[in-house]
């Protein structure tokens, strides 16, 4: 081979390096610095910041927000007339999109080449959905739009995002996981005080076909960074069906229930808190700006939550948000005076409530202790499913809460005397429950103190 030749093959080798192009194969044979660094490093950073970041704050702020859309189309026609099962729509969205994510996450784990193509038609999916529920007409093509085909379409999505971010970190897993997670807060600081503006002045359709062209604008950019570090291999991966022991756990089955427990209270507030500072007489604008001001708590819950995964067994996040926020819903909320109480209480919820899929990676971690073979991503998959029980199972258990303690409850003090008084009380105690997981932490240090007192 000539000079000119070999100065064209390395420069090839280097373009394909920059942006994590060579094969498994490839890798094999070329030295470990031939590649992107992990955890450091333009590359990485602009892969989180632009590409997970911006990507999650896109797909995940529209559904955070829909506490906005609920208020508004249940005071505006045409879904005024008929408004039930309004409350079913956001959490059908969650639900739907964790509880996709153990097959999305197995399959993609498997077919790998195909994760680039799967990230593009899932963002197609996500803003055709948004699209297509502009002209809705009827509560049920609500569901099946803004529910069940954006929840399909960000499942997709959410999957590649974590698994390209499983690659690029490794170190600063949890700080990286933590960023990544607080793109649904930033997302969720933006959108509601922007639709809410534009609902009134605009109505929801205009709105819905803006939210359109703004989605698939910058979701191009976010794409072109949502890069594996290493290109995969185009054969079958078969650990993706082959790691699923862990199912078998006690421990995974703890840390589950907590995870179903948590949610089953953790959407709640975020749902139902623009309609509840109405009994506070606050305008449309104020409630969300009260919304943002949550979503914008769980940016610095996110972010401080995967620092302590880092750097401390996971149980000791896992009882500091589930305690945490319990307290906050039964004292800030359950006895907030005024609109400026509940301001309060929105921000320290969003603080505990918004670090909780954080744990997610440090749960992982501590199943993979026990089974070694288990993967990452797959454990994300299955936490994630967990939150969609309880966020589907949410919706409508809400409805019902309202529904009973309405004129039940008036003589109980502050909030606790409206409506939502015993949806308060539900929302604390599923919100405690979820930290179960610190229990079973427990009961493996007493064990280990008696093991140690016997010898």
């Amino acid at each position: 081979m000539d000079r000119q030749q070999q100065v064209l093959g390395e420069n090839t080798s280097s373009e394909l390096i920059e942006f994590g192009q060579l094969g498994e194969d490839q890798e094999a044979r070329s030295p470990a610095h031939a590649y992107p660094e992990p955890d450091r490093g333009k590359h990485a950073w602009l892969f989180l910041w632009v590409g997970c970041f911006l990507m999650i704050a896109l797909t995940w702020g529209f559904p955070f927000s829909y506490g906005v859309f609920q208020s508004y189309f249940s005071t505006h026609p045409p879904f005024s007339d008929h408004p039930g099962g309004l409350p079913a729509v956001g959490t059908t969205a969650l639900g739907i999109l964790y509880l996709s994510s153990p097959p999305s996450f197995i399959i993609l784990q498997r077919y790998q080449a195909y994760r680039r193509s799967a990230l593009i038609v899932g963002s197609a999916v996500t803003c055709l959905a948004i699209l297509a529920s502009a002209f809705a007409t009827k509560v049920w093509h609500l569901l099946l739009t803004q529910g069940v085909l954006y929840g399909l379409g960000a499942s997709v999505v959410n999957t590649v995002t974590i698994q390209f971010l499983n690659e690029w970190f490794i170190e600063r897993k949890g700080l990286a996981f933590g960023i990544q997670e607080s793109g649904a807060g930033m997302g969720g600081i933006v959108v509601p005080v922007l639709m809410t503006w534009g609902l009134d002045k605009y109505g929801h359709r205009t709105m819905l076909i803006a939210w359109f062209i703004a989605v698939t604008t910058l979701s191009i950019p976010s794409i072109y960074f949502l890069r594996p570090r290493v290109k995969p291999s185009h054969v079958a991966v078969s650990s993706g069906f082959g790691t699923l022991g862990f199912m078998l756990t006690p421990i995974f089955a703890i840390l589950q229930a907590g995870n179903i427990f948590q949610a089953l209270g953790n959407f709640l507030p975020g749902i139902h808190l623009p309609s509840f500072a109405q009994e506070f007489g606050a305008s449309p604008l104020d409630a969300a700006g009260m919304l943002s001001l949550y979503n914008a708590a769980t940016v610095i819950g996110a972010i401080c939550t995967g620092y302590l995964v880092d750097r401390y067994h996971v149980s000791v996040s896992l009882l500091l948000l589930s305690l945490g926020a319990a307290i906050t819903v039964f004292f800030a909320w359950g006895f907030a005076a005024n609109f400026g109480a509940l301001c309060a209480f929105a921000f320290f919820y969003g603080v505990f409530a918004g670090g909780w899929s954080s744990t997610w990676v440090g749960i992982g971690l501590e199943i993979q202790k026990r089974v070694p073979r288990a993967d990452l991503g797959v454990l994300w998959g299955f936490a994630a499913a967990a939150r969609g029980i309880g966020s589907i199972v949410s919706g409508p258990i809400s409805e019902v809460l309202i529904a009973n303690g309405k004129d039940k409850t008036f003589w109980w003090p502050r909030s606790y005397g409206t409506s939502y008084g015993i949806l308060i009380l539900f929302n604390g105690i599923m919100l405690t429950l979820g930290g179960v997981g610190c229990a079973a932490r427990a009961y493996e240090i007493y064990k280990r103190m008696g093991h140690r007192h016997n010898e």
